[in-house]
C-alpha cells in the first residue's frame, strides 16, 4: 500500500516521536529529519498504515511495534575491522603510547567503550587488535571493552559472537584462526568474548555518563545521524567520559563540534583519531 506521508506532516511527525519518547524512552526527537521519515516509511509500509497519525494509534494497540520501530531507526550497519586505515593507526598512534602510560603508572586496567556496538563486530575488533598488539603482555593487563546499543535485538546477537561466512569475509586467515572457531558458522572464541560487556544504552537520551575514566571510546558513524544540537550533546559526554589520558575515535565523515575542538588533539585527520587535552 503507497503511503501518503508528506512534507506537510513534519509537526505530526514531532508529535511521533514525542509520544514514542514519552512511552518506552527511545528518544529520536532530535535525528535528522531525512533518516527518520525514510526509515519511518518501512514501519508504515510494514504496518499497512497510510498516514503518521494512523501510526500513532497503531503504536496504542500493538505495543511490541515501538521495538520494532526502534531497530529500524537505528543504523546497523557494521563489520571486522570496518575501517582498516582507522584501526591500523589506533595500534600505531595509540596503543604504544597508551600501554607505555599505563606501565609507568603502575595501573593494569584498560578501558574502552564502543557506543552504538551494532552486532558486535566493532567491539570484538577491538577486542582482537588488544591481543595482537600485546600478545604475551595480555595476562598483565585487566582488560574491559564496554559495548552499548539501543537495539536489543543487536544486543543479543552480539553477546552469542556468532557470525556467517559473510559477515566474515576478508578476514586474514590467521585472524579466523586464532580468535573464532570454525562451526556451522564462526563463533568468536571465548577469551576474546570475555573481553567484552554488551549492555543497552541510549546515547542520545542522556547526558549522564554510563562509564568514566575511560582509555579509549569509538563512536563511529553515530552522530552523522544526529541534529547538531545533539551532537553537541552527545560529544559533551563521551569527553568526560575519557580519563586525563584518553582517546576519541570517531567515524569517518564526522568530527568534533566547535565547542571539543580546543580540548582534543587531533592525532590523525583521515582516521578521525583525537586525543584528550590536559592543561
Amino acid at each position: 500500500m503507497a503511503s501518503m506521508v508528506t512534507g506537510s506532516d513534519a509537526i505530526v511527525l514531532d508529535s511521533l516521536l514525542e509520544k514514542v519518547y514519552r512511552d518506552t524512552g527511545y528518544d529520536f526527537r532530535e535525528y535528522k529529519r531525512g533518516t527518520v521519515t525514510r526509515r519511518l516509511e518501512r514501519r508504515l509500509q510494514a504496518t499497512g498504515v497510510r498516514t503518521y497519525l494512523d501510526y500513532m494509534q497503531f503504536l496504542d494497540t500493538h505495543p511490541e511495534e515501538y521495538h520494532k520501530l526502534a531497530d529500524d531507526l537505528t543504523i546497523k550497519v557494521s563489520g571486522f575491522f570496518r575501517s582498516p586505515y582507522t584501526f591500523q593507526q589506533v595500534t600505531r598512534l595509540v596503543l604504544p603510547e597508551l600501554v607505555a602510560y599505563k606501565r609507568k603508572q603502575g595501573e593494569r586496567r584498560l578501558r574502552m567503550w564502543s557506543a552504538g556496538c551494532a552486532r558486535g563486530e566493532e567491539p570484538y575488533s577491538i577486542a582482537i587488535l588488544l591481543a595482537e598488539f600485546l600478545g604475551h603482555r595480555r595476562p598483565d593487563f585487566d582488560i574491559s571493552i564496554y559495548a552499548t546499543d539501543i537495539s536489543r535485538q543487536a544486543l543479543g546477537e552480539a553477546q552469542a559472537g556468532i557470525y556467517s561466512l559473510k559477515d566474515i569475509e576478508g578476514l586474514p586467515e590467521a585472524i579466523l584462526e586464532n580468535y573464532f572457531t570454525r562451526r556451522e558458522d564462526y563463533e568468536m572464541r571465548a577469551d576474546i568474548r570475555q573481553m567484552v560487556s554488551f549492555s543497552y544504552f541510549d546515547l542520545t537520551s542522556t547526558i549522564q555518563q554510563p562509564f568514566v575514566n575511560l582509555d579509549c571510546i569509538f563512536c563511529c558513524n553515530v552522530l552523522i545521524y544526529l541534529q547538531s544540537q545533539l551532537q553537541e550533546r552527545v560529544l559533551g559526554m563521551l569527553y568526560g567520559s575519557l580519563a586525563a589520558l584518553g582517546y576519541l575515535i570517531l567515524g569517518e565523515a564526522e568530527t568534533p563540534t566547535n565547542s571539543l575542538r580546543d580540548k582534543l588533539e587531533c592525532l590523525d585527520a583521515k582516521a578521525r583519531i583525537y586525543k584528550k587535552v590536559t592543561y
